[in-house]
Order: C-alpha cells, then sequence, then structure tokens
C-alpha cells in the first residue's frame, strides 16, 4: 500500500540521526547543503493584475524548522495562494524530481507560523547529500535493516513482487455513500527521486515494525540514543508557530486546509520532530507526550511511550479524514487503551 505522509517519521528520524552524528545540524541554516532554498521570497498576495507580490526573506531556514513544518514552505495542492502563484505562471503542479515537485516561494517567515508541507521532503534530500546515498539506501542500512524491515520501497517499479500486490485505493463521492474502486494506477510512476515526505510504499506489518521500533528504541537504542530520542519526541515549535498549528488542525473540518483529522479544543498539541505531539492526555485515549501522524487514504500512527502502546491503522481510502474512517480510528485507539488497562490489572 502507499502510506504517503507516514513516510515523513522515518525520514525526520533519518535527518536526526546524521544530526546524532554530527553531519547535520538542527538550528544552524541549510543553505550550504541546500542551496535552492537560499533565495527563497515570501509570497504577500497578488496586485491586481493578478502577479505574485513577493518579499525578501530575512530569517534563516534550519533543519529543525523543515522537520516541524515551520519553515514556510508549504504543499501546493493544499494551499490554495500557491496554486493561484502556479496558475498566474502558467505551471501545473507535480513533476518528476524534487525540486521540480517542491520549489515555490515560502508562505510565512520561518518560525513565525505552522504550515503542513514539503519541508520533510528537502530534509530527506539533505540526508542524502551528506551521506551520498539515496534516501532508500540510507533506510536500507540504517532503519529498516535493523528493524528487519523488507517490505518497503520508494519505487514499486525496483519491486515488481510488492508491485502486484499493491492495495486498491477506494473512494467515496459523499460522506455517507458507500466506497468505490478508484481507478489508481502507480501513483508516483514518474517520479524519479526518493520523496521522504510522501514517496514509499509498504505493507501495514512492516511499517508497524518501525513504530514499534520508535516504541521500545529507548531501550535498545536501535535508532537513536536516549537523548537523541528524547529530543525527536519533545515540543520543538516557537509560541507563534504553536499558535498557528492549534488554529490549523482545530479549524472545523470543511475549513481545515490540511488532509488531517482535527482536534478537540480543549486537547493540547505541538509538534516534535518526528509528528505531532500530544502535550495533554485525551481521555481513555493517547497520554501527552504520544507522537503520532497520519497519511493521505486515512492511514494514521501513534506512539504512546508512556503507556508503552504503538499501532497502525492503515486504509486505502478517499478522502482523507474521512467522517467514518475518523470514528473507526478513534474507536480503535480507546479500544486499545481499554484493553491494555485491563490487561495491566490482571498483571
Amino acid at each position: 500500500m502507499w502510506i504517503a505522509s507516514c513516510t515523513k517519521v522515518m525520514t525526520s528520524l533519518a535527518a536526526v540521526q546524521c544530526v546524532e552524528r554530527g553531519q547535520l545540524a538542527l538550528d544552524a541554516p541549510v543553505y550550504d547543503i541546500l542551496p535552492e532554498l537560499r533565495h527563497l521570497e515570501i509570497l504577500d498576495g497578488f496586485d491586481d493584475e493578478g502577479k505574485a507580490i513577493l518579499r525578501k526573506n530575512h530569517t534563516p531556514i534550519t533543519l529543525r524548522l523543515l522537520l516541524t513544518h515551520s519553515s514556510g514552505i508549504a504543499y501546493d495542492d493544499m494551499y490554495p495562494p500557491l496554486r493561484a502563484w502556479r496558475k498566474s505562471l502558467g505551471q501545473k503542479p507535480g513533476g518528476s524530481t524534487l525540486e521540480q515537485r517542491f520549489s515555490y516561494p515560502l508562505v510565512f517567515e520561518p518560525g513565525t507560523q505552522w504550515m503542513y508541507g514539503a519541508g520533510v521532503d528537502w530534509a530527506g534530500r539533505m540526508v542524502e547529500r551528506v551521506t551520498n546515498m539515496t534516501l532508500e539506501g540510507y533506510m536500507k542500512q540504517h532503519i529498516w535493516g535493523p528493524l528487519g524491515i523488507k517490505d518497503m520501497t520508494f519505487h514499486l517499479s525496483s519491486r515488481p513482487d510488492l508491485a502486484a500486490r499493491l492495495t486498491d485505493l477506494s473512494g467515496r463521492r459523499r460522506p455517507q455513500a458507500k466506497a468505490q474502486y478508484m481507478r489508481s494506477p502507480f501513483l508516483f510512476k514518474d517520479v524519479v527521486d526518493d520523496l521522504g515526505g510522501q514517496g514509499v510504499y509498504a505493507t501495514a506489518q512492516e511499517l508497524h515494525k518501525f513504530v514499534h521500533g520508535l516504541l521500545t528504541c529507548e531501550d535498545d537504542e536501535r535508532l537513536l540514543k536516549r537523548a537523541a530520542l528524547a529530543q525527536f519526541f519533545s515540543p520543538s515549535l516557537t509560541e507563534s508557530a504553536r499558535a498557528s498549528l492549534n488554529k490549523v488542525m482545530k479549524a472545523p473540518a470543511d475549513e481545515r486546509v490540511v488532509s488531517a483529522a482535527g482536534f478537540a479544543e480543549e486537547t493540547g498539541i505541538d509538534w516534535g520532530l518526528g509528528g505531532l505531539v500530544l502535550t495533554t492526555d485525551i481521555p481513555g485515549s493517547m497520554h501527552a507526550g504520544t507522537q503520532l501522524w497520519h497519511g493521505l487514504p486515512n492511514l494514521t500512527w501513534w506512539v504512546d511511550r508512556k503507556a508503552g502502546l504503538c499501532a497502525v491503522y492503515a486504509s486505502q481510502l478517499y478522502p482523507p479524514a474521512d467522517g467514518k474512517v475518523v470514528e473507526l480510528q478513534e474507536l480503535f485507539a480507546r479500544e486499545m487503551y481499554s484493553r491494555s488497562g485491563a490487561r495491566q490489572q490482571k498483571l
């Protein structure tokens, strides 16, 4: 199956491993490694003739900002002003390389706001450049291999055995309608790069091996040392970016620009180096400190180190944040915690 943005946590981990080895720095400007980002301007709107209004950026982009979606790099297919910018230049979204797909203006001054985007894709390019490896090659050696993961790839063309088993996508046209088959060939059949924000195909079992590896890493340190792991799970946004994240993720479903389930107003949320981090408990479910995120076809993963629980909910259904699927995901989580609590009482 296509795990979409569930790829991000693996790429983020790869980047933090490079930080741990001294190959990358979290809070230094990235421009020596990513010169493509040095002169990005900030999109401030459009004039009466439809021409983009751009201003210079004076705040350096860092790896931390890329990993936490606070660099100003959004996704053009989720952010209407970027779609309008492409249209004003006669461009269409997409492309076969990372640079073709994700080279466009910033949407705010780095560090000041939060907007979901291609920062982790660019972080994956940083990993490739400092290690002189493809992102898949790096993950095979430093992440998938140590965890015994074999059925994962960025390119189905290199794994015909996985391509033959690719799960079909389904779609629901209306909220209460039945799901129907969607005609969807290889989702990135023309992409030649390893897209670290969205490009991996995997089985649900193999994805679970990864999140379980994060859960047990504090004990075995196979993926990160304890100090780096603690940083990986720690809230990392500035105050203004955290406020922006909360505004985005707690907006009504029909106004939410991010293709993911939202959160109740009383739930505290921030962003760590690998995903969204809860800063308060969800009653009957996840604890503060849990890290989680989603994949476009209604996948979700989480790691709750306090409870000793991790999970993957696997789906290949459109649209994202489908109401029925969100209900099932919440039921799944509550049932897991209920059974875990009952088991702990027996012990």
